[in-house]
């Protein structure tokens, strides 16, 4: 497996590959990680080089993450993480199977060469579609080398690959669009990690009171701050509802956007937190602390990036708030199923209200909303189910090749 991001580091990127990887190691199939030595958000932290975690072999690279604040480092880190995993690839055991996901962007290009050198079949996790993400945010002209090599390296990458998953039908399509497969794309939605968040038996009341929230209608925003997921409509909410003391706007994570929340808690927002990532085993814990839940997915994103964070939260029993697009999967969803709002970004005044709505209904229809969330994400959205969906395909694809 090929991921830049691997637990203990928090990316959510990081925590599907361990879940994939530990259940792989479960049913009796050798597993070698070949990631990171340095978190992916704060590349201060230092991590083991090698390790057996849960049955599996984890390498970590030196070199191979410098931080997300500059798109300079960002790049060598990669290039450098690219470099390193192919040649640690192409020693040692032959893999049946090769399985990469888009963490980093280009990690594609290391396991394809891997697979086609070491006759092993690739299966391809596209999590997020670049450059189109890149194009689609003004970091990248359509028309670039840059862009056409990304898209050239990602193109061989799909019609290499024997089998491709990825998260939603308007994903799908888009890579349809983007090569030859050999097969469809296999849908198969981000699942809630349902083991850490069941084990959050206090119900969220430790973290409240570790943080001074007991007395506090909690607004959580939990996750990766990007560009991809545009805090402003919500920070501007958080500014008009100053007035109301018994509302607190709480983010959890990290990412290029943090900067944004740091700057409205300095410009004097007192009903604004901003906290690290926690850690994969209190995710439970954290999530159930809140009131309701924040999803956000940009306007350009359609087809291109899918806010995993909705699984968790919805699977920690509390009403969902979204600020999404028109015609996006978010939306959709949201319109299904009784379990929240859905805005569009930049209406401050519907988002306030909307959670004004959440802040001021009775306990038992708030309640009732998050009881919504919870079953469907246990119904429609199984760990279990899910995980076993990936590994079965795994194994398909490595039994072609013995």
């Amino acid at each position: 497996m090929y991921s830049s991001v691997y637990p203990p580091d928090p990316a959510a990127v990081g925590q599907y590959m361990a879940d994939i990887s530990t259940s792989a190691s479960l049913r009796g199939h050798f597993v070698r990680v070949i990631t990171a030595n340095r978190g992916y958000d704060d590349p201060s932290i230092i991590f083991p080089s090698y390790e057996r975690l849960h049955g599996v072999e984890v390498i970590r690279l030196r070199w191979s993450s410098f931080g997300k604040k500059r798109s300079i480092s960002r790049m060598i880190g990669q290039m450098s993480f690219i470099l390193q995993a192919f040649v640690k690839g192409v020693f040692g055991i032959r893999p049946d199977v090769v399985l990469v996901s888009t963490v980093p962007p280009l990690g594609i290009l290391a396991a394809s060469m891997t697979a086609r050198l070491r006759r092993s079949s690739l299966v391809y996790w596209v999590m997020d579609i670049n450059p189109d993400e890149a194009i689609a945010m003004g970091f990248v002209r359509p028309t670039s080398l840059l862009a056409r090599c990304m898209d050239s390296i990602n193109k061989a990458g799909l019609e290499s690959a024997s089998r491709v998953i990825t998260l939603d039908s308007q994903m799908a399509q888009r890579l349809e669009s983007k090569a030859h497969l050999h097969q469809r794309p296999i849908i198969i939605p981000p699942w809630p990690h349902e083991e850490m968040i069941r084990k959050s038996g206090a119900g969220g009341r430790v973290f409240r009171k570790e943080h001074r929230l007991e007395d506090k209608f909690v607004v959580m925003y939990s996750g990766n701050h990007s560009w991809v997921h545009p805090l402003d409509t919500i920070l501007c909410a958080a500014k008009s509802l100053v007035y109301r003391k018994d509302i607190l706007f709480l983010f959890v994570g990290g990412g290029v956007e943090k900067h944004k929340v740091l700057k409205a808690i300095r410009n004097g927002s007192p009903n604004v937190l901003s906290l690290p990532y926690q850690s994969f085993d209190n995710l439970g814990e954290s999530l159930a602390a809140a009131d309701v839940h924040l999803v956000v997915m940009g306007d350009a994103m359609i087809g291109i990036a899918h806010p995993s964070k909705i699984y968790g939260a919805m699977a920690a029993g509390r009403p969902i708030l979204a600020i999404a697009p028109d015609n996006s999967y978010i939306s959709e969803m949201m319109e299904k199923q009784t379990i929240g709002f859905r805005f569009r970004h930049g209406d401050v005044a519907g988002v306030v209200r909307g959670i004004l709505a959440l802040a001021d209904m009775e306990e038992k229809e708030r309640r009732c909303l998050g009881e919504n969330a919870a079953r469907l994400a246990y119904d429609q959205f199984n760990q279990t189910l899910s995980r076993n969906r990936v590994l079965d395909i795994l194994e398909n694809a490595a039994s072609s090749k013995r």
